[in-house]
């Protein structure tokens, strides 16, 4: 069943963390990041199912190597604190393949991206958890959405850029941090999502709407313990692994019935306008 994630968050120098380190960690590439000289090695991270960039058609070629490209960002931002990053992290549907599920993740990345100006670096991730990744610094920013659910990473840069690189002012770009933005991109992520469902004649749906705003409330899990967790990774079920799955399924029919329900309600909508057109034909 698809589960519907889009989270909004970014890679700042406040955080002591750089563009290069996230790049590096999340396309398992090893960058040395210029402007501190720090080399991020992640060649021997697992779970990395495809990477690329996609560029505007105003950046310089060179920026489709990515340690070029989050060089360019570092050197561009001066602030000891600065936002060098914003990074997108999309859930993406298991009834798609993985050539299905790239395309999907290409065409939403130019379709709300790279047509305002931004260059995207793109890694797909299985979701399969590795005890040796969580050993990186950069993993406690890299939260998997679920086990075993493959999901992308988007790395956007913030400012703007013309054909010699990035420019100095940033306030063309500043309006998307605004809240309405990522409303946006929330929303559009659901509609892609749908319209390649329908195309692919499936019935699953999913919402950018929280839970509440569906009338839908889940169920909290319980908390595993470090114990309980070390153990379901080894695959020994635990009695409150047990308890956890056994919420998991009520929440899926929850949703489901949920589903149902809105299909009805859709349903009993078109029939109405069929029958008022039917109507007003037969005047």
């Amino acid at each position: 069943m698809a589960i519907y994630h889009l989270s909004v968050k970014y890679v700042s120098r406040k955080q002591g963390r750089s563009a290069v380190g996230a790049s590096a960690y999340r396309s398992g590439e090893r960058l040395h990041n210029e402007y501190d000289g720090i080399t991020h090695d992640y060649t021997n991270k697992s779970g990395i199912l495809h990477t690329e960039i996609l560029l505007p058609e105003n950046a310089p070629r060179e920026y489709s190597d990515r340690a070029n490209l989050w060089n360019a960002v570092e050197k561009a931002e001066r602030g000891i604190n600065a936002r060098t990053a914003r990074e997108i992290e999309i859930a993406l549907p298991r009834e798609l393949s993985a050539d299905e599920q790239i395309k999907l993740t290409r065409e939403y990345v130019n379709n709300n991206f790279i047509n305002r100006g931004m260059c995207a670096d793109i890694s797909i991730h299985s979701g399969h958890k590795h005890r040796r990744d969580q050993e990186h610094e950069e993993a406690k920013h890299d939260k998997e959405i679920y086990q075993n659910n493959p999901h992308a990473h988007i790395l956007l840069t913030t400012r703007p850029l013309d054909e010699n690189g990035f420019v100095k002012s940033k306030t063309p770009f500043r309006e998307y941090n605004e809240k309405q933005y990522v409303h946006l991109w929330r929303e559009e992520w659901a509609n892609a999502q749908n319209r390649e469902f329908e195309r692919m004649g499936l019935e699953t749906r999913v919402s950018h709407k929280s839970n509440a705003d569906r009338g839908l409330e889940n169920e909290p899990t319980i908390h595993m313990g470090h114990k309980n967790t070390a153990l379901e990774r080894r695959g020994i079920r635990t009695e409150r692994g047990n308890q956890n799955r056994a919420i998991e399924e009520r929440n899926r029919q929850r949703y489901e019935e949920l589903q149902r329900r809105q299909k009805e309600r859709e349903q009993e909508r078109e029939q109405n306008r069929n029958r008022i057109v039917t109507h007003d034909l037969s005047r």
